[in-house]
């Protein structure tokens, strides 16, 4: 009976802190993401349910990641209150160790485990689907935003654009270089002091309209195939209409380069796809790269779920060893360890990309190494061999 009432106590305490903790952490990522899109998304005449959409994708696509970080703070806290106020000591004064304490937090763990990598394979690959049509959507009928001050962008296919600045109370570009390929893969070149694009929503096309400029064409010679000459044309203003084919671009999101919209059972079968012929349009070098990639984000839908369970025994265990409840003291040495773990997870990312090391292997090197560090804290505290702080 006693045993019945302490596993309802420690549900309770652990239930509404979390969903406190959780929607807070939540709630930080969507301001940062949002203020980091704000100068991008504003200003620029888009629709708010769209701009509202496209935060919406986002907010689904970092649940993995905020998951494993609302368990560890709220355990840190749990454990923490619970240890300062003496009730643990009270508690194994009648013969109930840490680790029985910590079963009905730990199988709320282990559920929540199970809920994110379903949400990572069925719900996350939609989102990111979505948001990937959403952002192609926009692309098109403001191609402006994909412009970056002082970077060449590729707007369309052999279509390259660099500009100084935008204008910011106007869509006017300054100081344009532009190179693109004609006729026969000839390069032209255009240079101009200012200009805009302008989009048609209706046909999907984009009008080009550049002032006080220079364009530098090369001409094929059909006398001298192998000569070919170079036309100079300064202009006052030059407007040049594009079509993009937006629909097969949308139509074509789940190939090559969107990995990450793809649930475990299609991640596997293109793996298998990739091992047993190299793909016809990507060279052998791309080939391994994306195969990497594949094998990466098919690892990641497990190693976070297993992630969950290593931050609640390392939190329970740090709070019980800490004496510290609150906030302050927990999330300063919450952050710590989260930081420790996704910089940890980054490197190895970034390492499986560049083909450096196994992806399986980077996926979780993270967890290799909390997972017996939080064993070990966890077997060391229940048996009282630390020192409490």
């Amino acid at each position: 009976m006693i045993i019945k009432k302490l596993d309802l106590y420690m549900i309770r305490l652990f239930i509404v802190p979390f969903l406190i903790i959780y929607f807070t952490i939540f709630t930080i990522f969507m301001i940062q993401f949002f203020w980091s899109q704000i100068d991008e998304l504003t200003g620029k005449n888009i629709s708010i349910f769209i701009i509202l959409k496209f935060i919406l994708y986002f907010g689904i696509s970092i649940i993995p990641l905020v998951t494993p970080i609302a368990i560890l703070l709220t355990s840190i806290i749990i454990f923490g209150d619970f240890s300062e106020n003496q009730e643990l000591i009270a508690i194994k004064s009648s013969g109930i160790s840490l680790f029985r304490v910590m079963i009905p937090i730990l199988g709320i763990t282990f559920f929540l485990s199970i809920g994110l990598y379903l949400f990572s394979d069925f719900v996350i690959p939609k989102a990111k689907i979505k948001a990937k049509k959403l952002g192609y959507q926009i692309s098109f009928t403001y191609p402006d935003l994909k412009l970056k001050e002082g970077i060449f962008v590729n707007i369309r296919p052999n279509f390259f654009i660099k500009i100084d600045r935008k204008s910011i109370n106007s869509n006017y570009l300054h100081n344009i270089f532009i190179f693109f390929y004609g006729k026969n893969s000839l390069v032209n070149t255009i240079f101009s002091k200012k200009g805009v694009l302008i989009p048609n929503k209706e046909n999907g096309s984009i009008q080009l309209k550049l002032m006080n400029g220079v364009l530098y064409s090369e001409n094929f010679n059909e006398s001298k195939k192998k000569q070919n000459s170079y036309q100079i044309i300064e202009f006052d203003t030059l407007i040049q209409n594009f079509k993009i084919d937006s629909e097969s671009q949308i139509k074509n999101l789940d190939d090559y380069n969107f990995y990450q919209t793809l649930n475990t059972k299609n991640i596997i079968k293109k793996i298998n796809f990739l091992k047993k012929k190299n793909y016809k349009e990507i060279s052998k070098h791309e080939n391994k790269i994306y195969l990497a990639k594949l094998q990466l984000e098919l690892q990641k839908k497990f190693t976070f779920p297993v992630t969950c369970i290593i931050m609640f025994f390392t939190g329970s265990t740090l709070g019980a060893i800490i004496r510290k409840g609150g906030i302050g003291y927990p999330t300063m040495i919450a952050l710590i360890i989260f930081i420790i773990y996704y910089t940890l997870l980054t490197i190895t990312q970034n390492k499986v990309e560049k083909t450096e090391i196994c992806p399986w292997i980077g996926a979780w090197i993270p967890n290799f190494i909390f997972f017996p560090i939080s064993i070990w804290m966890t077997y060391k505290t229940v048996m009282d061999d630390f020192y409490i702080l």
